[in-house]
């Protein structure tokens, strides 16, 4: 037997037979424990580490790397953020004075030699790249501020001196405990998968910045994000709604290598609950600390390939006929859903055109949805109806379009850490920090033969 493997996924070839092996999962169970209430509901769900109450990220205190996993693992969306980063990104960052001229609000960009060498010492630029990459798929993005060091013993002027960026699935928000659970005091920094005692030992614990009082502690953090709706602590990024529709595009490129590598066609597609795997995992883990030997992850892919050899003899053998594969289901009620645990065995017909029509329509109908929910416009997204790519000018007003009305909130949570810093340590100044996106492109046929890119290149 055979198995190729992609991530959690795999093609398993037998003497006799093929077939593809997915891990499932319901985008509404993105954790590791499911709870039967709304998984949106994190407000109840607390970690305690010493004095601290840890507001979770998702139930599991893992949605940041449960979306990364997800976002990565798929051909489209990647891609599709990657545009909007760069479309917010322009020409980068650079300072700027408002003013209002004709009743319009109008940046006069600015070079300030002070402002600008206080911005080279930390690498700046490298800091809000990262900041608009965590906004593109979280819509959120944590800042650590740190002051300049000894200015209380020696009487030098207080100046915030850097800002660092802190990894969203490294950083949380805190409460003392018997405080107010609706109000985070603090921001705590770790590894939250918590995989050995180091984890836990190697926490870092710092106020949450105070734009009012901002000297107050050396070194503090801050989130900054798009609010959303009934939530207290963080953001439940668009993204999040449409994390089914992703993984059922990820899922039709493992099933066409199937059928096009060395002419074999798979007979079943079999779907495994990601929950199975879950409890698997947590019992071999438990089994090696009681037997005190370290767990690797290479022990739960030899129980896998152990368990797809059981599958194989049993859909593939002429003599297994009349046997069976058995497995158990068990329903959950999320809301108004009824969530479905447990394994399916799907036979593939040998229509293969057909098949592989039904699954190229499946994943455009997928990058539609995905272009919905990210907020980018097929025309400049990569593909417009039916994967073909979208005439110049359909891309002419879709730029455009995006640059007038998407842009201004993402960057100004973005540059909130910043702006407020500038605030702080030049206020006199009075200037922003904001992306310089530049003149609008031309249409080609509004352009002279010296302006056209075939002739700048």
């Amino acid at each position: 037997m055979n198995i190729d493997r992609f991530g959690r996924d795999a093609i398993v070839q037998h003497e006799q037979m093929c077939y593809t092996f997915k891990v499932a999962e319901n985008p509404r169970e993105l954790e590791d424990k499911k709870p039967k209430e709304d998984s949106l509901d994190w407000v109840n769900h607390h970690n305690y580490v010493g004095d601290w109450i840890i507001h979770p990220y998702g139930d599991s205190n893992n949605l940041p790397k449960e979306i990364q996993r997800v976002i990565q693992n798929s051909s489209d969306t990647p891609g599709e953020l990657k545009r909007k980063a760069n479309l917010l990104w322009g020409k980068g960052p650079k300072l700027y004075k408002e003013v209002i001229e004709d009743g319009d609000i109008v940046r006069q960009w600015q070079d300030d030699k002070e402002i600008q060498a206080w911005l080279d010492k930390w690498d700046y630029e490298d800091y809000l790249l990262k900041c608009v990459v965590d906004y593109q798929l979280l819509e959120g993005t944590w800042t650590k501020f740190q002051l300049n060091k000894g200015f209380t013993r020696l009487g030098r002027k207080a100046i915030i001196a850097k800002l660092e960026h802190s990894k969203l699935d490294r950083t949380r928000k805190v409460s003392k405990k018997n405080s107010n659970l609706s109000i985070a005091t603090h921001g705590l920094i770790t590894d939250f998968s918590f995989e050995s005692m180091g984890d836990l030992m190697d926490i870092s614990v710092y106020p949450l910045f105070n734009f009012n009082n901002p000297f107050q502690h050396n070194t503090t953090v801050f989130y900054s994000n798009m609010y959303s709706f009934c939530q207290d602590h963080y953001t439940v990024p668009d993204i999040y709604g449409a994390l089914e529709w992703i993984r059922r595009s990820n899922a039709a490129p493992l099933i066409l290598k199937a059928l096009s590598k060395n002419g074999i066609n798979p007979s079943y597609h079999v779907e495994s609950p990601q929950a199975f795997w879950d409890l698997k995992e947590t019992a071999m883990k438990a089994n090696c600390l009681d037997r005190n030997i370290e767990y690797t992850d290479s022990m739960l892919q030899d129980y896998e390939a152990e368990l797809m050899q059981g599958i194989s003899k049993v859909l593939s053998e002429a003599e297994n006929t009349g046997k069976f594969w058995h497995t158990k289901k068990a329903f959950e009620v999320n809301g108004s859903n009824l969530l479905e645990h447990g394994w399916t065995i799907k036979k593939i017909e040998q229509n293969v055109i057909d098949y592989i029509k039904a699954q190229i329509l499946v994943s455009d109908h997928s990058s539609k949805k995905v272009s919905s929910a990210i907020g980018l416009n097929p025309a400049i997204g990569g593909t417009g109806t039916d994967t073909k790519v979208n005439s110049g000018g359909e891309q002419h007003y879709a730029m455009i379009n995006y640059k007038t009305t998407q842009n201004d909130i993402p960057e100004m949570i973005v540059m909130k850490a910043l702006n407020m810093t500038l605030k702080v340590n030049f206020k006199e100044k009075g200037l922003k920090m904001g992306f310089l996106q530049g003149a609008n492109p031309k249409r080609l046929e509004d352009t002279t033969p010296k302006e056209r890119p075939e002739n700048k290149i």
